[in-house]
Parts: C-alpha cells; structure tokens; sequence
C-alpha cells in the first residue's frame, strides 16, 4: 500500500542515522586522518590505526561498518524501487501516484548519495573517462532480489548509475 511505502521511505532515512554514517564512522574517520583530531596523554590507542595511517585492513571493524551501512542504505532503496511499479499498477488515487512518484524519487536521490559516498570512500579518483573505464568502481546492486554476479563495475559504470539515479530522482 502507500501506506507501507511511506513507511519504506522512512527506513531508508533511518539506515542513514546508523553510527557507521553521518554521525560516526563516516565523518569520524576522514577527520582523524586529516589531522583534525589529535591523540593526547591519556589515549587509548581508539583509532590509533587510522590516525597512525597504519595497518588500515577491510577487516578493520570501522570501516566494514561504514562499507555495510552505505549497502543497507542501497538495500532498502532497491526494496522500494523494485516494488514500487506492481504498487503503482494498483493505486486509482492520483494523489496516491504522486505520493510513490515522490518515494520513489527519494529513494532513487538516496541511492546515489550512497553510491557515491562508496565511491569517494573506496575507489581512486577519477582522471577520464578512458582510465575510468578500466579503473574498478563498486559493486552494483539495482535491485533487492538478484542473481547477478557480486563482482566490482568499473569506476565509469559506478558514476554513470550515481548520475542516472540522479536525474530519475529530478523527474
């Protein structure tokens, strides 16, 4: 219903309060490295990988989270989308249709923000669309139940989905 679907949206505004997000990790880590944050007498070594820049692995437990926050983000976006054209074909209020036009825009907006925060966090920087095209991006998920390879697109095919669900989210 329009119903659940609000509340999906919800969800997914939700999954960004994670503390792995915009309100840890995320924000936490970039300014320890960046020397924003500075280890005193007393420290307890918290971190002390990260601002020592040193043995930073993908099983450091701070990062896995932020890597895996931005993927529930992505998850929970995907859920909506793929439901969101058999609950469209249902609803005869045109207000209703609005409303899941407006989710879906949402949805599609958060999708790219978190695309692209795994991209500016995991991926080296983009030079032109020759390298970008051979460089290796993220893993690609646009929808929630998929049998597709869990294999990285390259770092051209990673933008090119950020930039396509944006202009999905204007419409």
């Amino acid at each position: 219903s329009i119903d659940e679907a609000d509340q999906a949206v919800i969800g997914i505004y939700s999954s960004f309060l994670s503390a792995a997000l915009y309100s840890g990790y995320l924000t936490l880590l970039p300014d320890i490295q960046t020397d924003l944050v500075y280890a005193v007498n007393g420290y307890s070594n918290t971190y002390g990988d990260i601002w020592r820049w040193k043995d930073i692995l993908a099983t450091n437990g701070e990062i896995e989270a932020v890597y895996a926050s931005l993927y529930a983000v992505i998850g929970r976006c995907n859920f909506l989308l793929d439901n969101a054209e058999e609950l469209k074909k249902k609803l005869t209020d045109d207000d209703a249709i609005e409303r899941l036009a407006q989710y879906c825009g949402e949805a599609y907006f958060a999708r790219a923000l978190a695309y692209s925060e795994l991209i500016k966090l995991f991926c080296n920087t983009y030079e032109n669309d020759a390298e970008a095209q051979s460089e290796p991006g993220v893993v690609l998920r646009t929808h929630y139940y998929s049998d597709e390879p869990i294999e990285r697109a390259t770092l051209y095919d990673s933008y090119q989905l950020v930039i396509k669900d944006l202009e999905r989210a204007a419409e």
